[in-house]
């Protein structure tokens, strides 16, 4: 398929900001035409709704035919060329409403008129509901050219009722088209697809298209190609029926093994060969934790938890081979476990009742870990228990490669400078304490702003509170949700925010918003603290 492009999250327009001002509404019937003397043509000076009472009217506009039925709706342009014809004594005719599209004015401006304004359903013949449009078209003319004021602001109700029509099936439609163009992408994305053509075939443009399938299905297009592909490759892997990786490759539409086993890594973590070596042994982590642990290992579980909005990360990347799915209910767990027969069990043992890791140890060798130590003897625990010493070893040194390579350069930057981590979660303020901020603190060893060494992991406290820990540097996370961003609208423009040492020096990072627990430095285990030192390094506008 041909490749993707950088999609913006935000339309280059909205109908939020917009405000339809009717400026006129006639009713054209077929005595009021002059055909056959001469031909009835309209040169659109403003947006023009054009709606159909007729049983068989045409409209031509700009030279295209469109038969016009009871209920069809076309909105023309400015500037467009406009031909209405009628059959003969037919009295119902067309509405003909003209309209302006004004921006709606922010705070020390003017509303203004849209000139380019593209609308929904524009130069396109829309079918409604003839039941609801032409009483609907009626009521706007009659109390629009009654002379009242009042019948006025009825007939802009109507007008306002019968966009919403227009708008509601245009969404309807752009949905059924979207719908198609997945389904597409299901049944042929094995062959090559460019985008321009998907997007042709549900009648968008390449932008629009690309941006409004990520928004209905929360992956861009190629994203969700690529998952179809790995997917399907990972099922061939798991066949009895041995193939080659050429032939894994070329059945799920990569002309290239190379190619393909850079893309199975980059999206699954693991080189194929790792990955068919390591599906023969099933292993279950217990819980949520233990998922990070594993894949250090170049383990992805075969039974794990991830049910839960803070496991959205594994969630996506891994729900293909988490065969079992477990959840945070003893006697659930217990019974899918016993019919799963996984190799090993692994736990956390402060989450699980010792009655009931006895009873998981009866299904399987289990581990479980003591919350209390570090995560890296829970990785070197967790290894020795599985026979993967070396490979936990060899994983240790590369992080603490990376990390001495990136502790120099954010030194150089942020010399003694202190650190400290806010994350708001909904209407409350969290520091994250020394032992949850072991990559900053440990890792890293940049300095803790003061008292940061009394907080074993988090605590609540109130903005007003901020300055008594002298940070220097303030990594702030926001998480997207309306209830969470309207506490830090409100305490950003707070006295107490704005004389803060960090804000008054402008040295505020802003962390992409997780929600709550899905922020990888919440998660203590060795595969999350990794990713967390990658996203250190792009924060800080580090090269590694």
């Amino acid at each position: 398929m041909g490749e993707d492009a950088n999609v913006s999250t935000n339309s280059n327009h909205s109908l939020f900001d917009t405000w339809y001002k009717l400026l006129g509404v006639q009713h054209v019937t077929e005595n009021q035409m002059k055909w056959p003397a001469e031909r009835d043509f309209i040169r659109a000076d403003t947006l023009i709704l054009v709606a159909s009472a007729a049983n068989e009217g045409r409209l031509i506009v700009d030279g295209r035919y469109y038969p016009m039925r009871p209920g069809t709706v076309f909105v023309c342009r400015p500037g467009q060329l406009l031909e209405m014809g009628l059959h003969v004594g037919d009295e119902h005719g067309f509405y003909l409403l003209r309209f302006q599209a004004v921006e709606m004015p922010s705070a020390g401006h003017k509303a203004t008129v849209k000139r380019g304004h593209k609308f929904p359903g524009e130069s396109e013949a829309v079918q409604l509901s003839a039941f609801s449009v032409i009483p609907l078209c009626k009521s706007i003319f009659t109390h629009w050219n009654s002379g009242s004021m009042a019948d006025r602001f009825r007939s802009e109700s109507g007008f306002y009722e019968l966009l919403s029509q227009v708008f509601k099936n245009q969404e309807h439609k752009t949905e059924l088209a979207l719908e198609c163009a997945k389904l597409m992408i299901e049944q042929h994305y094995t062959e090559d697809m460019t985008i321009d053509r998907l997007a042709t075939t549900a009648g968008l443009s390449r932008y629009h298209f690309m941006r409004l399938f990520k928004e209905k299905f929360g992956k861009g297009v190629m994203e969700y190609v690529t998952d179809l592909r790995l997917n399907e490759a990972r099922r061939l892997m798991g066949e009895q029926g041995k193939l080659s990786l050429t032939d894994i490759a070329y059945k799920v539409g990569y002309k290239n093994e190379t190619y393909f086993s850079n893309m199975f890594k980059k999206h699954i973590g693991l080189a194929p060969a790792v990955y068919m070596k390591n599906r023969s042994v099933k292993i279950a982590a217990y819980s949520w934790v233990n998922i990070g642990q594993l894949l250090a290992l170049h383990t992805i579980p075969y039974a794990a938890p991830i049910d839960q909005y803070w496991t959205d990360y594994y969630r996506n990347k891994y729900a293909f081979d988490v065969s079992v799915p477990l959840s945070h209910h003893y006697e659930f767990n217990r019974e899918a476990l016993q019919k799963a027969q996984p190799d090993y069990i692994i736990g956390i043992d402060a989450w699980i009742e010792k009655d009931e890791q006895v009873r998981l140890e009866q299904i399987a060798p289990s581990l479980f870990l003591p919350w209390e130590e570090g995560w890296r003897r829970h990785l070197m625990l967790t290894a020795d228990f599985l026979g993967k010493s070396k490979d936990a070893a060899k994983w240790l040194h590369r992080y603490d490669q990376k990390a001495v390579e990136i502790r120099g350069k954010v030194k150089k930057r942020l010399q003694d400078e202190t650190v400290i981590l806010v994350v708001i979660d909904k209407q409350t303020l969290h520091i994250w304490g020394r032992h949850a901020g072991t990559v900053l603190y440990d890792d890293l060893q940049l300095a803790p702003a003061c008292q940061i060494n009394t907080i074993f992991w988090t605590q609540a406290i109130e903005v007003q509170d901020l300055g008594t820990y002298e940070a220097d540097h303030i990594l702030l996370s926001v998480p997207k949700d309306e209830i969470s961003q309207a506490t830090w609208h409100r305490m950003s423009r707070s006295q107490a925010w704005q004389e803060l040492k960090a804000v008054k020096t402008k040295q505020i990072h802003m962390i992409a918003g997780y929600t709550g627990l899905q922020a990888p430095w919440n998660e203590y285990n060795a595969f999350c603290h990794d990713r967390f030192l990658d996203y250190l390094s792009k924060l800080l506008e580090i090269k590694v």
